[in-house]
């Protein structure tokens, strides 16, 4: 994958991740990042903050906001004409 980004933690931790997408939710005004660790498949999502031009990954705690992620990662799927055999 060629979208890469350096982020970091909740510990302050640099990681390196793909990018999938990154979603902008209106309502909300918070930004979501879809993507894979280095070597992982896996799919992550985590909101994505950014100060002084570094960017914090934090986590989905809210059951309402992960819904809302939910969606947005069928959408995507869809898009890319990626079944997602769970459906």
């Amino acid at each position: 994958m060629e979208n890469r980004l350096v982020v970091k933690d909740a510990n302050g931790k640099e990681e390196t991740i793909d990018v999938i997408d990154i979603v902008l939710d209106n309502e909300t005004q918070k930004r979501y990042v879809f993507y894979h660790l280095i070597d992982d498949e896996s799919v992550y999502a985590s909101i994505l903050r950014e100060t002084d031009s570094v960017f914090f990954l934090e986590a989905i705690t809210d059951d309402a906001e992960w819904d809302l992620v939910e969606e947005i990662l069928k959408n995507i799927l869809k898009v890319e004409g990626v079944s997602n055999e769970s459906e």
